[in-house]
């Protein structure tokens, strides 16, 4: 359901939220450090508890998690974890109970010297079995994602030098095993401060893909060129390169780029990606983007994934803010030329009330291509609020109206307005 998307949400941007506010004596000078344990009970009511456009009922869902979060970030080091464990139980009589974990870690830790780094990332999300379909239990799989990554670096002046690296990437399904990669890579970065707020790289990169069940593999080239830093009020990056893949029976070519600048102003924040690159069905964009959960193929594919995205976040008062995103994105077959685009956006408002009560209000739209002539739009209009019992205790009240409509396909067509209470622990 949207309502478990939304619960996701809400957990994991609540460390961002408590940073500015701690102060960690013992860690080296200018570190952060923070953690936390939650524990939620919710209950939900909803008319159309089934998702269903023949089989409306009314009903209620019923949700207990537990999270928990670290982030620590030292001169040399930074950790980041942030994981929920779900168990949701339901009356609904086309609904199985449900449980799940979804979360993120990320590290990087010096190993012997500051020039020799291991960085470790996973992230698990929820995405659709059948994107025609609903977001149900019955209709959810999981993807995990597992990077162990050395690299060493080999200065050889104050400004230049280079870097040597290795790349395993694992993923993991549970519900398509198919489509389940072991990547192993190696690259080699040269890389100068061109000034003390500019950096200048040149890298090449060689990986090797095999999907475990299949037998399909191939191996893909990278060589890229890359400027990032500082200006006035905010950062940039701009890479440009050239990607190969190689296959059985032949290969596939072509320009990749990324390019993103965040820039802050006033009581503004901004920033704008766009990218283009190869990959495949197993890995897709590889990135922990909340609106890349429902992103599944059919079969094993190597794509040209295109990507603009816009954020913006603008403080109005000392108590209201607004927050709003914009997507772009398509997947081009490499075989078929087919291409299957989505987009989206949201606007939200939040509003600390009181000291102790805050208020928000938000809208989402998306628009996905299943087929090229099969197109699926989601609405969700969410209002609540949230009164802090005690420093460590909250209790939420939300309201969420959900609209789906499918192209000649009126059984995953559906409309549900549910209210949601939650109670949650927070330590």
């Amino acid at each position: 359901m949207k309502l478990k998307k939304q619960c996701f949400k809400f957990i994991e941007t609540g460390l961002v939220i408590l940073l500015p506010s701690i102060a960690i004596a013992n860690d080296l000078p200018g570190s952060v450090s923070e953690s936390y344990i939650s524990l939620g009970l919710e209950h939900t009511q909803s008319n159309n508890i089934n998702q269903s456009s023949d089989n409306e009922q009314s009903g209620f869902e019923q949700r207990a998690d537990i999270g928990v979060g670290y982030f620590n970030q030292t001169a040399t080091n930074f950790t980041a974890l942030d994981y929920s464990v779900y168990y949701s139980t339901s009356n609904g009589d086309e609904l199985d109970d449900d449980s799940d974990i979804s979360g993120s870690l990320s590290i990087t830790q010096e190993i012997f010297s500051p020039n020799v780094l291991l960085n470790l990332n996973h992230f698990r999300r929820q995405y659709l079995l059948d994107q025609s379909g609903v977001d149900n239990p019955d209709n959810s799989g999981s993807r995990d994602v597992f990077t162990i990554n050395p690299v060493w670096n080999i200065p050889y002046s104050r400004r230049a030098g280079f870097s040597l690296s290795y790349d395993y990437t694992a993923t993991r399904y549970s519900d398509d095993e198919d489509e389940e990669t072991d990547r192993n890579g190696v690259g080699v970065t040269w890389y100068n401060k061109l000034t003390p707020k500019a950096r200048f790289e040149l890298s090449t990169n060689l990986s090797d893909i095999d999907y475990k069940n299949t037998g399909f593999d191939y191996q893909e080239v990278t060589v890229d060129a890359s400027v990032n830093g500082d200006l006035l009020a905010g950062t940039y990056l701009i890479l440009l390169g050239y990607s190969r893949v190689i296959l059985d029976d032949g290969h596939e070519e072509g320009g990749i780029f990324k390019l993103s600048y965040a820039y802050q102003f006033n009581r503004h924040n901004l920033s704008v990606n766009a990218q283009r690159e190869l990959s495949d069905s197993s890995l897709g964009l590889g990135t922990d983007n909340l609106d890349n959960e429902d992103e599944t193929f059919d079969d094993n594919e190597i794509l040209w994934i295109d990507r603009v995205d816009l954020q913006h976040r603008f403080t109005i008062t000392n108590r209201l803010s607004n927050s709003n995103t914009l997507y772009y994105q398509q997947e081009t077959s490499v075989t078929t030329d087919e291409t299957d685009p989505r987009w989206g956006g949201s606007v939200s408002l939040n509003f600390q009330n009181t000291k102790k009560i805050s208020s928000f209000i938000s809208l989402d739209y998306s628009e996905s291509t299943i087929t090229s002539d099969f197109d699926k739009q989601v609405i969700n209009a969410t209002i609540g609020g949230r009164y802090l019992i005690r420093p460590q205790l909250s209790l939420s009240l939300q309201a969420d109206y959900e609209d789906q409509s499918t192209d000649d396909d009126d059984d995953s067509s559906y409309d549900e307005l549910s209210y949601t209470a939650r109670i949650e622990f927070k330590y």
